[in-house]
């Protein structure tokens, strides 16, 4: 039996769609702030302990690039905003129970019958990373723009660094906001 090309794509849609939901970003901002002013940008020289070398370098990487991209230049003094990020990770445990059964029965109402019915329950538990990045400005300090990348951590640490930049990537979607109506 062939299975029509539309009926596939119809099957396979959802399950990709699903594929590429490990990554959930949200972005939060000043209203007031006039981002048209933002040209030039600084580190704020922290570094988060909780991230290794490795890692630090290719937030650090993908955060450049994303700002580059957007027309900020990265300045060694006098910047419009300061950037910085924080990193975290948690371990999270997921409990599935899937439920089976079946029966068998003489119909009308009389005769024997019968059935039998069971559970599974697995327990996974997997490491989920979340980055912070805060832009503010260097001049009072004011948090004007927040985005937040959160995401499943793999013992693969190429997939990690295809991650890291996708998801600050997708994060930069939403960068510079829109100006607010008036």
């Amino acid at each position: 039996m062939r299975i029509p090309r539309a009926v596939l794509f119809f099957l396979l849609v959802p399950f990709l769609f699903i594929l590429g939901c490990d990554l959930s970003t949200s972005v939060d901002y000043d209203r007031e702030a006039d981002f048209s002013q933002v040209s030039s940008f600084s580190w704020t020289g922290q570094r988060n302990p909780e991230v290794n070398d490795l890692v630090h370098n290719r937030i650090m990487g993908a955060l450049r690039s994303q700002l580059k991209a957007k027309g900020l230049s990265e300045v060694d003094s006098n910047p419009d905003v300061f950037v910085t990020y924080y990193g975290d990770d948690n371990e999270r445990t997921v409990i599935d129970t899937n439920h089976y059964g079946y029966g068998y029965g003489a119909g009308w109402g009389w005769g024997g019958g019968m059935g039998m019915a069971g559970s599974t329950t697995t327990v996974r538990t997997y490491k989920e990373g979340t980055i912070v990045v805060d832009i503010y400005w260097a001049g009072d300090k004011q948090l004007i723009w927040r985005g937040t990348v959160t995401g499943t951590i793999s013992d693969n640490p190429q997939k990690n660094e295809k991650n890291i930049v996708k998801g600050i990537a997708k994060m930069f979607e939403k960068y510079p906001p829109p100006p607010e109506k008036t």
